[in-house]
Formats: C-alpha cells, sequence, structure tokens
C-alpha cells in the first residue's frame, strides 16, 4: 500500500514540477518580450482582434458624439442667457414706456393731453 501512495505522490509531484516549470518559462519569455506565435495561433486570434478594433472604434466614436453634444449644450446654454437677459431689458424698457407721463410726452406734439381731472360718470335714463 504504500508503493501506491509513493507512485501517486511521485506522478502528483512531477505534474506540479512541470506546471511549474511551463509558469516559469512563460514568465521569462514574457519578460524577455519573447512572443513566438505561430502563424495558426495568430490565425485563432484574428477574430478576437478584429472584435477588439471594433470596440475601440465604438469607444472613440462615442467620446466624439459625446464632446459634440457638451459643447452644443454650452452653446446653447449661452444662447438661452443672452435671450433672457435680452428679454428682461426690453420687458423694463416696456415698462418705463407705458408709463402714464412717457406716453403723455409721446402724445404732446399730437395735440392730446393729459386729463388733469378724473372721469365722469355718464348715466342714462331708458325713460322717454
Amino acid at each position: 500500500m504504500n508503493k501506491i501512495i509513493t507512485e501517486k505522490e511521485e506522478a502528483t509531484k512531477k505534474v506540479a514540477d512541470q506546471d511549474t516549470r511551463n509558469f516559469t518559462e512563460t514568465v521569462k519569455r514574457m519578460t524577455d518580450f519573447d512572443f513566438r506565435i505561430k502563424q495558426e495561433q495568430l490565425m485563432e486570434q484574428v477574430p478576437f482582434l478584429i472584435y477588439l478594433c471594433v470596440l475601440v472604434m465604438l469607444f472613440i466614436y462615442n467620446s466624439h458624439h459625446s464632446e459634440k453634444i457638451i459643447r452644443e449644450t454650452d452653446k446653447l446654454n449661452k444662447e438661452v442667457k443672452d435671450l433672457r437677459s435680452e428679454y428682461i431689458s426690453e420687458l423694463s424698457e416696456l415698462m418705463s414706456e407705458s408709463k402714464q407721463s412717457a406716453v403723455a410726452k409721446k402724445l404732446q406734439p399730437y395735440g392730446i393731453k393729459e386729463l388733469k381731472t378724473p372721469p365722469s360718470k355718464i348715466t342714462y335714463s331708458g325713460n322717454n
């Protein structure tokens, strides 16, 4: 029975040594920038590379599109501020021109004068 356990342990140890050796070799090749890829392996990766390229292009498009929208939003916000200030200035000008004294000054050249007495009420009796 000891012999079977020992053989299993040796087999497990050999597999672990092989895995460690493979990992060590892979790390060494990566640190040396030695990427020896066979043509078959490269051809297997082409669909993934195309997928990555499409994702990068979509990312770039999305970035440009969002920047364009931000610029348009800023432009429209500035336009709204300008229009709001123009509205307020026009409204205040209209309020000052619609005062009774301003209207009287404008109508003075036409001979229309401001009333000094309040208007009187005219009554009509319907009995003839």
